[in-house]
């Protein structure tokens, strides 16, 4: 049996949910359940859709966890978790890592537009790692295009529920992204979230993009204004291969939008209809990184090639 304190609150307030019975959530049980998750690298939508979908038992759901991870991971996790949460009760200090990515000019720009792109960031050969993993896990051979848009489970629209595999793992957890976040957050105390990654492939008679609608990614019950969200383009992304496109500078403005719009299901139409993105190519390798609170897409993909993605973010902790 893993010795882990908040896998039962975990397995309970789910049940709770499955059943019909759910309990108020507090800001903090979401922070600790998102951290907790970190901890172990669990993807949100493979652990859900487990609990959801199969799990019978708290007992079924630490088997699940192991199968995924390995015994001995999970073991490694559950006591780095536990010395973090004694840590909780301790009086911390918040510091910086004392190294330096960006330079005045590019702090100037995070400042003002929300956004900032680190060319070259990620190396090629990690990059083509995670791209060969995508075209593998969705039966892809990247010589042939009628086998782009094969139906598959985990690919929900362009966004491919794929956390678990070394090559990932890599990306997730380079120093030089790490020190990214470190620098834009203002500390160390970070962990990174098992995040997702995606495949866009080109425009056809019988398959069109349709998910380029500018959105918000903020959970307004509980926002954060400066939580960070990024990705890494695996493969070079010109502009007219389906970049990310955001909306430089909103993030200044967007407590008064929220605010003339209090129903945020409004405020983002509204939105949506008042702006166009701006898209941000980049090459292999470039990271970006942008506030949550600035809007922002995908966008269509008009070239031979598919556009491939990870995505990256951290929490605090």
């Amino acid at each position: 049996m893993m010795n882990d304190s908040f896998l039962p609150a975990f397995y309970e307030h789910h049940q709770r949910i499955k059943m019909g019975k759910p309990l108020p959530v507090s800001h903090e049980y979401l922070r600790m359940e998102n951290i907790w998750m970190g901890f172990y690298g669990l993807g949100k939508f493979e652990t859900y859709q487990f609990l959801y979908a199969h799990c019978i038992s708290l007992a079924h759901l630490q088997e699940w966890m192991i199968g995924l991870k390995g015994e001995t991971q999970i073991q490694a996790s559950a006591i780095a978790f536990s010395q973090w949460s004694l840590q909780q009760n301790m009086p911390t200090v918040t510091a910086s890592s004392g190294h330096s990515l960006l330079n005045e000019s590019q702090w100037q720009s995070w400042k003002e537009q929300g956004f900032i792109k680190i060319s070259g960031l990620v190396e090629d050969h990690l990059c083509d790692a995670v791209v060969q993993l995508i075209a593998t896990h969705l039966g892809a051979n990247l010589s042939a295009p009628a086998t782009w848009y094969q139906h598959h489970p985990d690919w929900h629209g362009l966004m491919l529920q794929l956390y678990q595999d070394e090559s990932i793992h890599a990306i997730r957890t380079s120093p030089v992204i790490r020190l990214l976040f470190e620098e834009l957050y203002g500390t160390t105390s970070l962990i990174p979230n098992p995040e997702k990654v995606s495949f866009n492939p080109p425009e056809t008679a019988t398959w069109k993009f349709s998910h380029g609608r500018l959105h918000w990614d903020v959970d307004f019950a509980h926002p954060d204004p400066y939580y960070i969200q990024g990705l890494v383009y695996l493969n070079d992304v010109p502009e007219n291969r389906g970049p990310l496109t955001l909306v430089p500078g909103f993030h200044l403005q967007f407590d008064e939008w929220i605010k003339t719009y209090p129903d945020p299901h409004e405020a983002q139409q509204v939105m949506q209809q008042a702006f166009t993105g701006t898209p941000v190519p980049g090459k292999k390798g470039d990271a970006i990184l942008w506030l949550q609170t600035l809007p922002h897409a995908a966008s269509a993909n008009h070239t031979d090639q598919p556009r491939f993605v990870q995505y990256i973010s951290f929490s605090k902790c």
